[in-house]
């Protein structure tokens, strides 16, 4: 939980163990792992948003549209109401790539484009400026696929947890 009355150094940004992890963000992870079977990730029909109802407004879906070229766009099917609070704005149905703050774009699409060519589910921090604080968050980003295999779907969710 957020105490702005407890001034502190933040943590460094980037990868963290999981056991540093917020016990909400275990709990999706844990929710994840039990829907994969093995050789197999879940789908996003297998994603019960009634199952995680304490972490919607904190949940982002973004779909992953092959290019004609090979490559990938990713698309917000739904961009959590938490989100919306942070950015100043809902990006339901927004690419990725067309994000204004080019760092942010920029990070954004190569962590997911490390996701779908390696299934891989990071778990992270990174900071948010808001009102001229810095606001640190955790999160998960987990792979989703139609057909258990290829990567069509990524489920994010991030919680803010300080304020430096």
């Amino acid at each position: 939980m957020i105490d702005p009355a407890v001034p502190s150094t933040p943590p460094p940004q980037g990868p963290i163990p999981e056991s540093e992890l917020d016990p909400r963000l275990k709990a999706l992870l844990e929710y994840w792992r039990g829907k994969c079977s093995p050789g197999r990730l879940p789908a996003r029909a297998d994603i019960d948003p009634l199952e995680l109802r304490s972490l919607l407004g904190n949940i982002n879906l973004i779909e992953v549209v092959p290019q004609p070229d090979g490559t990938q766009r990713f698309r917000y099917r739904l961009f959590g109401t938490e989100f919306v609070f942070y950015h100043g704005g809902d990006l339901t149905g927004h690419w990725v790539d067309e994000i204004g703050n080019t760092v942010y774009r920029q990070q954004l699409v190569g962590l997911y484009e490390h996701v779908v060519a390696t299934g891989a589910t990071p778990i992270l921090s990174y900071d948010y400026i808001l009102d001229s604080r810095r606001h640190r968050f955790q999160a998960v980003i987990l792979p989703l696929a139609s057909d258990g295999r290829e990567i069509d779907m990524i489920l994010s969710s991030g919680l803010p947890i300080g304020i430096y």
